[in-house]
C-alpha cells in the first residue's frame, strides 16, 4: 500500500501539478487580506481570507480527477496487472483525496496567517467574536470542521458519478451545486421538509445539518428546529451515508472494465 501511496502521490503533483494549487490556496487569502481592508476583521480573518471557496473548488475538482484519470489515461490496467487489487487502489484515491484535502486547509491557514501578520497584526484570535461557545481559534476550528465533513460527503457523490457516467464533468458539476447552490437547496429543503416530514432523513437534509454542525450542536433545540433532528440523529445518519455512498463507488469501481 505504501508504493501505491507514493505513485499516487506522484502522479497528483505530477499530472495535475497540485503543487500549483497549493501556491494559489496559500496566496488566495493575502491577496484578500491584503487588498480589502473589510477582510482584515472577524469575517475574513476567521474565514480563513475567504480561502474556503478556494478549498472546496479545488477539491471537488481534485477528487474529479483523481477518480477519473486512471481510466482516462490508462493506467489503470497495468496498475491492476501488478500485486494491487481494485480495493486496494480504491481505498489509495480516498486517502489521496482527504490528505489534499488536508493540504490545501493547510495552505489556506497557513496564507492567512501570513495576512494576519502584516495587514491585521492586531487581531486577537483569543476574543469571542460573535459566538459564545469559544475564541477565534474554536471559530475556525468549527469552520474548518464543518467544510471537511461537508467535503468528505461531496467526495463520495463525485466519486459515486465519475465511476457511474465516466464523465469528471458531470462529477464537478453536481459537487459545485451542493456547495454554491445552498441557499436554493436550503429553500428546497425547507418547501420539502414542509410538504413530506420524513424527508429530514433525506441526503440533502443531512448534508445541510452536517453544513451548520458547527454552528448548531452546541445548541440542540436549534439543531432540533431548523433540522427536526437531535445531534445524535444528525452524526449517525451521516455516517451511514457516508458507508453507503463509498461502498455504491467502490462496487462501481470494482464492476468497471479496463
Amino acid at each position: 500500500m505504501l508504493t501505491l501511496m507514493k505513485q499516487e502521490y506522484f502522479k497528483v503533483f505530477k499530472q495535475n501539478h497540485l503543487h500549483w494549487w497549493l501556491l494559489v490556496t496559500f496566496a488566495f487569502p493575502i491577496f484578500i487580506i491584503g487588498c480589502f481592508p473589510i477582510e482584515r476583521m472577524q469575517t475574513g480573518i476567521l474565514n480563513l481570507g475567504q480561502g474556503i471557496i478556494i478549498v472546496n473548488f479545488l477539491g471537488i475538482i481534485m477528487t474529479a480527477l483523481i477518480a477519473s484519470q486512471e481510466f482516462s489515461y490508462g493506467t489503470i490496467r497495468p496498475l491492476l496487472s501488478r500485486r494491487f487489487n481494485r480495493l486496494q487502489v480504491f481505498i489509495s484515491k480516498i486517502l489521496l483525496i482527504i490528505s489534499v484535502y488536508v493540504l490545501l486547509f493547510l495552505a489556506d491557514f497557513l496564507g492567512t496567517m501570513v495576512a494576519k501578520l502584516f495587514f491585521a497584526p492586531s487581531f486577537d484570535f483569543s476574543r469571542q467574536y460573535g459566538d459564545p461557545n469559544g475564541n477565534g481559534w474554536v471559530v475556525i476550528y468549527r469552520t474548518v470542521g464543518e467544510t471537511f465533513l461537508q467535503m468528505l460527503f461531496i467526495a463520495g457523490l463525485v466519486l459515486l458519478v465519475v465511476n457511474l457516467v465516466k464523465s469528471s464533468g458531470a462529477a464537478i458539476a453536481l459537487g459545485v451545486v451542493m456547495v454554491y447552490g445552498v441557499p436554493v437547496l436550503t429553500a428546497l429543503s425547507t418547501f420539502l421538509l414542509g410538504q413530506l416530514p420524513w424527508l429530514k432523513w433525506g441526503p440533502l437534509q443531512i448534508f445541510l445539518g452536517i453544513q451548520n454542525i458547527g454552528r448548531l450542536g452546541p445548541q440542540p433545540d436549534i439543531l432540533y428546529q431548523a433540522l427536526g433532528l437531535t445531534l445524535e440523529q444528525l452524526v449517525s445518519t451521516y455516517v451511514a451515508y457516508i458507508v453507503i455512498i463509498y461502498t455504491l463507488a467502490y462496487y462501481i469501481f470494482r464492476k468497471r472494465s479496463v
